[in-house]
């Protein structure tokens, strides 16, 4: 893993692209002071840091299972080297969270649902690789966004850096998880996928609005006040809702193509 230099951390940058933030367009928004706005992009990068934190707790968890149940070498090893690339993250998360200046919050009902909900899973089940797939793609392409920023806009270099880092690897550990999931569909009878669709789907619209709509308390603390009226604009914005359909979309057309009923045709 590359070197980051945890001493350059900037928040007189941009951590999120200004086009890419939760409130980007809102016109009451972009009124606002710059300070205001760059620390909302501050707090929606640690917003993604903390879910990712959470995600890969849980990911690692059950891999870990997995190795120690496997007599396949090949499949230990694989499963090994996911456990070290995403502790490798989480440390790297760990570290900019104890450098930022904002205080660090608890797992909301969203995140925690999505987890209770995925522990019910047995560890190698098809609807547990759609639901890791998921949670693997969806937060690497919105960390993407952090990485493809415009020119004129001055980014913090540590978190384009953590951005190159966490992109490189989360390819490779969703192409593992497109994988297993399309083995593991593969054995289930077409009944049984497609009575699980409504858990994944409704997994999913809770996955969504828990990463792309921040509760009201980080808008807050950006010095949003009330946080619950700029929550509520952040979920009526056409932008946010846009960019969030654009990045779910390839996630929901691979599962529509192994069979899962998430609604539209079914690719041949």
């Amino acid at each position: 893993m590359p070197t980051i230099d945890w001493d350059a951390v900037d928040h007189a940058c941009w951590w999120v692209p200004p086009g890419a933030l939760s409130l980007a367009t809102v016109p009451a928004f972009e009124a606002q002071p710059l300070a205001v706005r760059r620390r909302v992009s501050h707090l929606e990068y640690l917003h993604l840091v903390e879910t990712g934190l959470v995600l890969e707790a849980f990911f690692v968890e059950r891999l870990a299972w997995l190795a120690g149940r496997t007599a396949n070498p090949q499949a230990r090893s694989a499963y090994l080297r996911e456990i070290r690339e995403e502790s490798g993250h989480s440390l790297m998360f760990v570290e900019l969270l104890r450098r930022s200046e904002g205080e660090v919050a608890r797992p909301r009902a969203g995140v925690r649902f999505v987890r209770a909900l995925a522990r019910r899973l047995a560890p190698d089940s098809a609807l547990f690789w759609a639901m890791t797939m998921i949670g693997e793609e969806l937060p690497a392409r919105l960390t993407c966004t952090v990485e493809a920023g415009p020119e004129e806009v001055t980014m913090s270099r540590v978190v384009v850096s953590m951005a190159r880092v966490h992109g490189a690897d989360e390819a490779g550990h969703a192409a593992f998880a497109r994988e297993r999931c399309a083995e593991a569909a593969a054995r289930l009878p077409a009944w049984r996928r497609t009575a699980q669709s409504a858990v994944l789907a409704a997994w999913l619209a809770a996955f969504e609005r828990y990463l792309f709509y921040p509760q009201p308390d980080l808008y807050a603390r950006a010095g949003l006040a009330p946080g619950a009226h700029w929550r509520a604009c952040a979920l009526a914005n056409p932008a946010r809702r846009a960019l969030a359909a654009r990045l779910i979309a390839p996630s929901v057309a691979f599962l529509r193509g192994i069979g899962w009923a998430l609604g539209g045709p079914r690719q041949k």
